[in-house]
């Protein structure tokens, strides 16, 4: 069953990974050219913000290379950037690093978002809108590169403690290598594991975080 219904998100997420890496591939290189002038830690935040905004933008132009998913959300609503299929709904939020799943805060709605039910037992299909996932996204400091992450949340938690998780995988930068991705159940969570020789891969907060 727990199989099963993370085969389920894998399968829905294949039709995001080339947009995700055009999209915010393209937002970085947006932000580096109009904000090279604001460099230091001060200015972290705008950056996060423009590169949030030039991937909505992009993935506005790409509407009909999306399968099933589109746009949904108040962009301008401090620059939500949400997809639905109508099956799942995908965040996008800003993590400063590979290791951090930002935390919900105290806001409710947000908190609701984070709240599925854990993947045990008799889990229906789709709910309303089904799943409600986080697409945790950073730009590599050496490569300029997005690196991407899925989280389903099962629960709060505070920053420093560790996420409520139980299913966490990387976005690989096409379908066909998230169709090679085979799971690694472990004691926290169901994760997703690259096949891979010597390398190994590397898996918004919305105030801010690291941009590139």
């Amino acid at each position: 069953m727990v199989h099963d219904h993370a085969e389920r998100i894998r399968s829905a997420m294949l039709d995001l990974c080339e947009p995700l890496h055009d999209a915010f591939t393209f937002a970085e290189q947006r932000r580096q050219v109009l904000l090279a002038d604001l460099k230091g830690p001060e200015y972290v935040w705008f950056g996060t913000h423009t590169v949030r905004a030039f991937a909505h933008h992009r993935l506005r132009q790409l509407a009909g290379e999306l399968g099933d998913w589109k746009l949904v959300g108040n962009h301008a609503r401090n620059g939500e950037l949400w997809l639905t299929d109508d099956h799942y709904r995908v965040r996008m939020l800003h993590s400063p690093n590979g290791g951090v799943v930002p935390p919900p805060g105290s806001n409710l709605l947000r908190r609701a978002f984070y709240s599925n039910p854990p993947l045990t037992g008799m889990i229906p299909l789709f709910g309303d809108l089904g799943d409600k996932l986080l697409g945790l996204w950073r730009i590599d400091p050496e490569t300029a590169a997005p690196i991407f992450r899925i989280v389903r949340t099962i629960g709060e938690w505070k920053w420093g403690n560790h996420q409520k998780a139980d299913l966490d995988f990387p976005l690989p930068a096409t379908a066909d290598e998230l169709a090679d991705l085979s799971f690694e159940p472990t004691d926290e969570d169901l994760g997703l594991d690259l096949p891979r020789d010597d390398e190994e891969e590397e898996g918004d907060s919305d105030a801010g975080g690291f941009t590139g």
